[in-house]
This record gives C-alpha cells, sequence and structure tokens, in this order.
C-alpha cells in the first residue's frame, strides 16, 4: 500500500481481525473505512474475490458505504472482556437450557429457584446416560458461574478506574456491569449527534416503510441489540424505584400507554440520560428540574 502513488482510499468488510488491521493500515492511507457488510449492495453474477473487491473500491467512490466504528483509544479496548463476559452469559444460558431438556425429558419439574444448584437430582433420573450427562452440565455451569465472577471483579476495578461508569452507576437501573458495557459500546459519545441516532444505535425506535403513500410496516435499524438489552432491562429497574423516572412511567400508563410501550419509552429516556451523562462526564440529578427552576429564580432576581 504504501508504494502506491497519489491519495490512497481502503475499504475492507467488518470481520474478527478489522480492529486489528485499522490499527496496522490507518497510518498508511489518506482515508479508510471499515464498511458494515449488512448495507453493501449486491453484486449480480458469480462471486469471486476479484469481483468483490472492484464492487466494493467502486461503492467507495460513489460514497455508498456505511463505516463500522473502529478507534485506537483505550474504550475501545474494553469491548474484548465485554465481550467474553457476554459470550460466558451466553453459554451460561445454553448450558443451563440443556440441562433442563435432560430433566423434562423424563417429565420432571425443574421450576424451583435452587434447581441449578442441587446436583443431588440427576438421582431422580432413571436413564444411566440421562444422569452421566446432567452430572457434566451441573459441572460446566459451576464452572462457567466462577468465570463470571471473575469478569465482575474485573468490572469492578474498571468503576474505580474509570470516572464515565461510576458516572453511569448514578442512573436508577444502571449497575456497575451495564455500566461497564455502555462505557465498551459507545466509546466516544460525540460520535453521536443528538439522542434520536444514539436510540437508533441502541435499536430503541423503529422507521416506517412507505413508498408511494402506503405504509408497508416497520422495521429496526441495524445497531448494537446489546445496548437495547441494557435499558430495557434499565427501564424495568427504574419503574420499580422511587424515583422521577418512576413518575415518567406512570404519566405514560395514566394516558393509556401500554406496559411494553410505555417501558421501550422510559428505556429511550434512560438511554437519552446516559448519554448525557457521557458527554458532559456529570452524574445523574433526580432533583434537575427542580434545581432549573431555583436557578431561574435567582437569575431572575439578580437580574432586577
Amino acid at each position: 500500500i504504501s508504494q502506491l502513488n497519489g491519495e490512497r482510499h481502503l475499504t475492507f468488510e467488518e470481520s474478527t481481525i478489522s480492529q486489528w488491521l485499522y490499527l496496522q493500515l490507518r497510518e498508511y492511507v489518506d482515508e479508510l473505512i471499515v464498511c458494515n457488510p449488512v448495507y453493501v449492495a449486491k453484486k449480480q453474477g458469480a462471486k469471486t474475490d476479484f469481483r468483490d473487491a472492484l464492487h466494493l473500491a467502486q461503492e467507495l467512490r460513489t460514497g455508498h458505504l456505511s463505516p463500522v466504528y473502529h478507534d485506537s483509544s483505550h474504550w475501545i479496548q474494553l469491548r474484548v472482556s465485554v465481550s467474553g463476559y457476554l459470550d460466558t452469559v451466553q453459554e451460561i444460558v445454553r448450558t443451563k437450557n440443556r440441562l433442563k431438556a435432560v430433566f423434562r425429558a423424563e417429565t420432571i419439574k425443574t421450576d424451583e429457584n435452587s434447581f441449578y444448584k442441587n446436583k443431588h437430582r440427576t438421582v431422580e433420573l432413571h436413564n444411566e446416560s440421562a444422569r452421566f450427562v446432567a452430572e457434566r452440565l451441573f459441572a460446566q455451569i459451576e464452572f462457567l458461574e466462577e468465570e463470571k465472577t471473575k469478569y465482575l471483579d474485573l468490572f469492578k476495578r474498571n468503576q474505580k478506574k474509570y470516572r464515565p461508569i461510576r458516572n453511569l452507576m448514578t442512573i436508577p437501573g444502571i449497575s456497575c456491569i451495564r455500566a461497564n458495557i455502555i462505557v465498551a459500546l459507545v466509546c466516544q459519545p460525540s460520535r453521536f449527534v443528538n439522542k434520536h441516532k444514539f436510540w437508533g444505535y441502541c435499536m430503541l425506535v423503529r422507521h416506517i416503510q412507505s413508498s408511494g403513500g402506503r405504509i408497508y410496516g416497520n422495521k429496526r435499524i441495524f445497531g448494537r441489540r446489546e445496548l437495547r438489552d441494557i435499558f430495557i432491562g434499565a427501564a424495568e429497574s427504574a419503574a420499580r424505584s422511587k424515583t422521577s423516572l418512576r413518575d415518567h412511567y406512570a404519566a405514560l400508563r395514566a394516558k393509556g400507554l401500554k406496559h411494553k410501550d410505555a417501558k421501550v419509552s422510559l428505556a429511550r429516556k434512560v438511554a437519552s440520560i446516559a448519554l448525557s451523562c457521557l458527554k458532559n462526564n456529570q452524574i445523574y440529578q433526580d432533583d434537575y428540574k427542580e434545581r432549573s427552576r431555583e436557578r431561574k429564580k435567582v437569575r431572575l432576581m439578580l437580574n432586577q
């Protein structure tokens, strides 16, 4: 690449080594775009590496590529630990589902809260092979839970190390784990022009599909599903807290909104607060409106 003359513009699709390639090649080109393959237009005809590269180059010239955010800051390095934690949690859920399936195959109830901690329940299985599989699954769950606690210790150290994480934890419903995930996925909050762009990135809004005056339904834009799950969960916790966020949820319910719609609206409000805290490097203040009124009264008195 360094041997090419003139302006150098480079693009490649997002993959597992995109971050490494970005760090290695960004100094050798004038423009580097890691494009989202979801939005790359399909090319008709036979598929070859040369035709794909030529098609990507043409899309780059016409400005039709949607870039994926990459950075060299320490914030994006947190994504590695967050990705490992999310994979561990997902594997725990899968293993628990497999364990329950083994017991349900013999019509044994598994709805008790301490089911995953009761290894002795394997004696209830009549099939010897099923008993062996259940013992191994119990052992896997125990091992994965221990690995999960190591990630929790890392997140607590990050809480002491990074102020933005502590600021997010002042918001009702945002725990240490959720704050770490939000900071790792957002990285630089300045890349979001307003809260509406951030809502789209968090998959908290839907866009109406219309053509010729006719509506063909609605659709979510491509974003981070993890952020949607976090803010929906934070909204459920905030709705049970004694804060102004609960009042906001109660007001929406009083207007006749369903629980699901009110919860999503509250999730958007929590996401807006989180973005504001990250941009301004401030903590959440539940009595912000009252303080604003008091400041306005003081300003009016001083002006008079």
